[in-house]
C-alpha cells in the first residue's frame, strides 16, 4: 500500500510541473494575440475633458464629460454622455461613432455628429483605455473602462 502512494506521489510531480507549464504558456499566448474591432465589446465608463487651445480664457471650457460608451465588436459604438462646458451642463447627450482597432491595439475613433477624431489606445485584453483628440487646434482625452 505504501509503494503504490509513493509511486502515484511521484506521477504526479512529474506531471503537475508540465501542466502548469502549459497553462502558462497558454495564458500568455493569449496576452499576445493582438487586437482587433472585436477586443472591444459591451459597456465601457468613460471620462474626458477638454482644455482650450489658446492661452486666454474662452467661453466654454475648461470641459468634463463623463458617461456609457457600449461597443459592438464590429467598430460601432453608442452612448450617452452628460458635459459641462465652462459650468454649462448637457445632460445625457446620445453618441455614436466608428472605429477601428489594429492589430497592436491602437487604432481611431470618429464621433457621428462633428466628425470629431481621436486616436485610441486599448490594452490587450480590453478592459480599459486611452483616448486623444488629434483634430488640429483641439486638446481633449478621454478614458474608458469596462464595466
Amino acid at each position: 500500500m505504501m509503494r503504490i502512494v509513493f509511486t502515484s506521489l511521484a506521477i504526479i510531480s512529474m506531471i503537475a510541473p508540465g501542466v502548469a507549464f502549459a497553462a502558462d504558456r497558454n495564458e500568455n499566448k493569449n496576452n499576445d494575440d493582438g487586437c482587433s474591432v472585436a477586443t472591444l465589446y459591451g459597456p465601457y465608463l468613460f471620462t474626458g475633458e477638454a482644455a482650450s487651445p489658446e492661452p486666454v480664457h474662452q467661453a466654454g471650457y475648461p470641459r468634463r464629460f463623463a458617461g456609457v460608451y457600449t461597443f459592438d465588436g464590429e467598430g460601432k459604438m453608442s452612448g450617452v454622455s452628460s458635459q459641462s462646458r465652462g459650468g454649462v451642463t448637457f445632460e445625457r447627450i446620445a453618441v455614436s461613432a466608428t472605429y477601428t482597432l489594429d492589430d497592436d491595439c491602437t487604432g481611431t475613433i470618429t464621433y457621428s455628429a462633428a466628425g470629431e477624431r481621436f486616436h485610441i489606445f486599448i490594452s490587450r485584453d480590453g478592459r480599459e483605455g486611452n483616448f486623444i483628440r488629434v483634430d488640429q487646434g483641439t486638446i481633449a482625452t478621454r478614458t474608458i473602462k469596462r464595466q
